[in-house]
């Protein structure tokens, strides 16, 4: 489900960046490919973004918790905040990803219309991953603060997630 929103999303922001409906079905594989990555890394920064806000909500909720935040007691506020602003600048750079794709299919377009090839279709484009860093394991999607690599063990907190997310988002 979260993975055909996350699709569905950036669809419909490449439809709006572009002014006109596409059809994946017409696009190169290295365009499918490239929005197959970008909804795979938007899906990822949804379950960090949605990990943040329950950690939030959770200090809000307990009266405890929200009196010691409001003195500063609240020892990973800082982490919290921290996090947050990176989400946004990776949020930022996905955007700016969704602009290029849409830029490339307008490429691909206009080659089709003027019977030239198509623009870097000689490219190949790999699927991402999240990696463990100890071992190179494929990560499962984060469901908590800490991801934990089914292969080697180890533990990777979300904000390892996260930057490796930025060099994913470079990568695409």
């Amino acid at each position: 489900m979260l993975s055909s929103t996350s699709r569905q999303t950036v669809m419909e922001k490449i439809n709006s960046k572009l002014g006109f409906q596409i059809k994946e079905e017409e696009l190169s594989p290295n365009v499918r490919q490239s929005i197959t990555n970008i909804s795979m890394v938007q899906r990822h920064l949804y379950v960090i973004m949605e990990i943040l806000r329950g950690e939030e909500s959770r200090v809000s909720g307990n009266p405890l918790l929200s009196f010691a935040s409001r003195l500063g007691k609240d020892s990973g506020r800082k982490e919290r905040l921290d996090l947050s602003e990176q989400i946004s600048k990776l949020q930022a750079e996905i955007d700016n990803k969704i602009s290029e794709i849409a830029d490339r299919i307008l490429a691909e377009y206009n080659a089709r219309a003027a019977g030239e090839p198509i623009p870097g279709s000689q490219r190949k484009i790999e699927a991402v991953k999240l990696k463990c860093p100890t071992c190179g394991a494929n990560l499962p999607i984060p469901t908590g603060r800490f991801v934990r690599c089914e292969f080697c063990k180890s533990t990777i907190s979300i904000q390892d997630v996260s930057t490796q997310i930025s060099g994913l988002i470079q990568s695409i």
